[in-house]
C-alpha cells in the first residue's frame, strides 16, 4: 500500500478525533450552562472511567477518556497512562481531552481528581493498546545558557563539545565505535559500548588542515580523511590514509601519509564493492578517481607514491554543473551509483556506476534546484532543500525485491530536520521540526525529543549515521551542541535500557 496513502489517512483519523473532542466539549459545555451547577467534581459522587476512543495508538496520541464526575477544572485532573502523566489539554465532567504519554507501555488508564491529597481515582476496565514507534531521543552533550561550555571528553553524562559542522562514520572493524570529523576540530570517537567521548586524533596529524570528511577502505583496514586547503598550488594535501596503530586502532601513533594532493576538497569516499577511491574539488566541481590498488601495489614494492595530479596516480572524471559549490559524495551501498549531495546550492545529484569501466557517470538532479532554497516535500526538482549535508542509505523492507532496496536518509541542516530520499525521487521529511512544540516558540529548530514530527526539533544538524544491526540513526546536532538519536522507542540507544530520555507528551 502506498505509504503517503497511510500518512493521509493517519491524519484524517487524528482530525476525526480532534473534531469528536471538540463535538464533546462543545456538547457537555451546552449541557452545563441548561444545567446551573452541573458538571462540577462532587466529592461525595465517584469518579468514573467507562470508555476511551481510540483503543491503540502510540506517544502523541490523541485521546478523549469518557466517564462521570471529571469536574471542569484541569488543574484538578491527573491522568496516568501505563502509569505515565498525559497531557490534559481539556476536561468537562464527562470527558477528557488529553495526549498519550511515552513509555505507556501497560495501558492502563487512571483518572484522578481532586485536591493533592485528597483525590479520587477512576479506572478503566479495558487497557489502551500502546504501540512504541521510532524516536528522536538524545545520546550525550548539552548547551547551557551562555554556549560557552566548550569541548570535554568523558562520560556521556558529562563529555560536552560537538560545535563543529561534522561527519559521521561507523568503523567498519568496531560495531561500537562512531567517529566523528569535524570541520576545522578534530576527529573525535564514540565508543557506544563504554559510552565515553575521546579524541583519539589530532587535526595537527594533518598540518591543522580543514578536515571535511573520513570513510575507510572496503576491507576496513585503513581510514581516509579528507581536507580542505589551497596553498596556492594543485599540490595540496586532499586525503591522507591512516593507518592503525599497534593497538589496531586509530589514534595520534597511527602513522599518517598524504595519497592525494589537489586542493579544495570537500570530501573522499570509497567504492564499496571495488575499492576504488572518489574525491572532489572546490575549485571547478571537478570529481576524481583513484585506484587505491595502484597506491598499496607502489608501496609493497618499496617505491615512493606521487599524491600530486601530475603524477597521474588519478583521473579527473567530470565536473558538476558549475564552479565553487561545495559538494560530499554518498554512495550506494551495492555501488550501482552515487548521490552528491551540493551543499550550499541546496540539491542532489545522482552519478550511475558503469561496471564495465569501474568509474562514475557525468551526475543529473534527482532532489531539489540549483541556487532554490527553501522546505517542499515533493519529487525530484519540485522539492526545496536548504543546505543538504551527510546522508546515509537505510534498507527499506518493503521495497524487498526491488531493483533498489535503500532509501537515503540526510540531514537538511538550516530545514533542521532529517529529510528521506526515495529511490524514485520522493523527499519527504522524517524528523524534526515538530508541529506541537513549536506552537510554544514559533521556531521550526530546537532540542525537543519525542515524536518524530509532531515533537522532535534539530538545531542544525550535519552528521547522520546508521546502525543496522539496531535500527538507530545517529546524528550530530551541531547548533544543539548534542549527538541525538533515533531509534525504537523502549530500545533507546541514549541509555541501552528501557527508558526514553525526555517525554513525548505535548500540548
Amino acid at each position: 500500500m502506498d505509504k503517503n496513502f497511510i500518512l493521509g489517512g493517519k491524519f484524517w483519523v487524528h482530525a476525526m478525533y480532534l473534531l469528536l473532542a471538540m463535538f464533546v466539549v462543545c456538547f457537555t459545555g451546552c449541557k452545563d450552562d441548561d444545567d446551573t451547577g452541573a458538571g462540577g467534581y462532587d466529592p461525595a459522587k465517584p469518579v468514573v472511567v467507562s470508555d476511551f476512543t481510540p483503543k491503540e495508538g502510540g506517544a502523541g496520541q490523541r485521546l478523549v477518556i469518557y466517564g462521570d464526575n471529571f469536574g471542569n477544572d484541569k488543574s484538578k485532573v491527573r491522568v496516568l497512562i501505563g502509569g505515565k502523566e498525559a497531557v490534559v489539554v481539556s476536561v468537562q465532567n464527562t470527558a477528557i481531552y488529553c495526549f498519550v504519554p511515552s513509555q505507556a507501555y501497560d495501558g492502563d488508564i487512571k483518572v484522578y481528581v481532586g485536591e493533592e491529597g485528597n483525590e479520587q481515582m477512576g479506572e478503566s476496565a479495558t487497557v489502551f493498546a500502546y504501540e512504541r514507534k521510532m524516536v528522536v531521543g538524545t545520546l550525550c552533550g548539552y548547551r547551557n545558557d551562555r554556549d560557552d561550555q566548550g569541548w570535554k571528553d568523558g562520560s556521556f553524562d558529562e563529555c560536552c563539545g560537538f560545535r563543529n559542522d561534522g561527519y559521521l562514520k561507523f568503523d567498519p572493524r568496531n560495531h561500537d565505535h562512531l567517529y566523528v570529523c569535524y570541520d576545522g576540530a578534530d576527529i573525535q570517537l564514540l565508543d557506544l559500548k563504554n559510552r565515553m567521548l575521546s579524541t583519539p586524533i589530532s587535526r595537527s596529524r594533518f598540518g591543522n588542515r580543514r578536515l571535511r570528511n573520513l570513510d575507510f577502505t572496503a576491507d576496513g583496514e585503513y581510514m581516509l580523511v579528507a581536507t580542505d586547503c589551497d596553498e596556492g598550488t594543485g599540490n595540496s594535501p586532499s586525503v591522507w590514509i591512516v593507518t592503525r596503530d599497534g593497538n589496531g586502532v586509530f589514534s595520534n601513533d597511527s602513522p599518517v601519509q598524504t595519497i592525494a594532493s589537489y586542493k579544495q576538497c570537500n570530501g573522499a569516499a570509497i567504492h564499496p564493492v571495488n575499492g576504488e577511491m572518489y574525491f572532489n574539488s572546490y575549485e571547478r566541481g571537478q570529481v576524481f578517481r583513484m585506484e587505491m590498488e595502484d597506491y598499496f601495489n607502489t608501496i609493497a614494492a618499496g617505491q615512493q607514491w606521487d599524491p600530486t595530479f601530475d603524477g597521474r596516480n588519478y583521473e579527473e572524471l567530470f565536473t558538476i554543473q558549475d564552479t565553487q559549490w561545495e559538494f560530499q559524495i554518498q554512495i550506494h551501498p551495492t555501488g550501482k551509483y552515487a548521490y552528491i549531495v551540493v551543499i550550499n546550492q541546496h540539491y542532489i545529484l545522482r552519478s550511475d556506476y558503469n561496471e564495465a569501466e569501474k568509474r562514475f557517470a557525468p551526475p543529473y538532479v534527482v532532489a531539489g534546484e540549483s541556487r532554490s532554497k527553501g522546505w517542499t516535500d515533493a519529487v525530484g526538482a519540485s522539492a526545496r532543500l536548504n543546505r543538504p549535508y551527510q546522508g546515509v542509505f537505510v534498507k527499506n523492507p518493503e521495497y524487498a525485491g526491488q531493483e533498489d532496496e535503500y532509501d537515503f536518509y540526510f540531514c537538511d541542516n538550516q530545514n533542521h530536520c532529517i529529510r528521506c530520499l526515495t529511490p524514485d525521487g520522493r523527499v519527504t521529511t522524517y524528523a524534526g521540526r515538530g508541529s506541537a512544540s513549536a506552537v510554544a516558540d514559533n521556531n521550526v529548530w530546537g532540542t525537543e525529543d519525542g515524536d518524530l514530527r509532531e515533537v522532535a526539533r534539530f538545531r542544525d544538524p550535519t552528521g547522520l549515521a546508521y546502525d543496522e544491526e539496531t535500527n538507530t540513526f545517529y546524528i550530530l546536532d551541531t547548533v544543539g551542541r548534542k549527538i541525538r538519536t533515533i531509534s525504537m522507542e523502549g530500545e533507546n540507544a541514549s541509555t541501552g535500557d528501557d527508558t526514553e530520555s525526555s517525554d513525548q507528551s505535548n500540548e
